[in-house]
């Protein structure tokens, strides 16, 4: 199944390249292409596609302020923000928003190929050129890493990991319902159980274990 996906850049160039990019990759279809935030937001409405690649400095409207309008609109919608700044506030920013992909402009196609695959996958990409910015956020996010013992983890069942991993970043019990075809129900008891096998009590924690295993920075 294809992914459908837009591209929102004010550079021509820059956009010529990312449409070259996707074009190459088959698992995504390119639906459509804009210029400035009104475009962008108005291809979100009519086309409903499954991921964006968003230029943080857009005329007329930040990238980060569209794509918070986007979510608002489109709260599926995944997002991979494509910018010059590598200021620790800007992704710190992007993360609070929702965006799921932080790619460095200077980048390889490589990496924003990856960050694509990796924000439909369920997974949150930070570009690696950031890595001062990485090894705090995790720090911050598992200062207990390795709390729990690895024993507790290999009595998970499949759906009670598969579930647990999804829920480390940042799907409701809603979307994982979604993704993996059970029961709203289903999902709250496997994230319940594997909860109480981990000894995981809040959201938080959830997160916590995650970032620890290496599934929040999956790059």
């Amino acid at each position: 199944m294809t992914a459908r996906l837009i591209l929102v850049d004010d550079h021509p160039v820059i956009l010529a390249g990312l449409r070259a990019l996707v074009l190459d990759l088959p698992e995504l279809e390119l639906v459509g292409q804009a210029s400035c935030a009104s475009e962008a937001f108005a291809l979100v409405r009519s086309q409903r596609p499954d991921v964006a690649i968003l230029d943080m400095g857009l005329p007329g409207m930040s990238g980060l302020t569209l794509a918070e309008r986007v979510l608002e609109e489109a709260p599926d919608m995944r997002i991979v923000m494509l910018t010059h700044y590598e200021e620790p506030s800007y992704v710190q920013k992007a993360l609070r928003i929702g965006i799921r992909g932080y790619v460095l402009k200077a980048s390889a196609d490589e990496k924003v190929a990856q960050a694509i695959r990796t924000v439909l996958s369920g997974g949150v990409y930070i570009d690696s050129d950031l890595e001062d910015f990485r090894a705090e956020w995790i720090l911050k996010l598992c200062p207990t890493a390795g709390a729990v013992p690895a024993a507790a983890a290999d009595t998970l069942t499949y759906r009670e990991m598969q579930v647990l991993r999804l829920a480390a970043v940042g799907h409701s019990n809603k979307e994982i319902a979604r993704r993996i075809g059970l029961g709203i129900k289903s999902v709250e008891t496997y994230r319940y159980r594997a909860c109480k096998k981990l000894m995981l009590h809040s959201r938080l924690d959830i997160i916590r274990y995650g970032a620890s295993h290496g599934w929040i920075l999956d790059i």
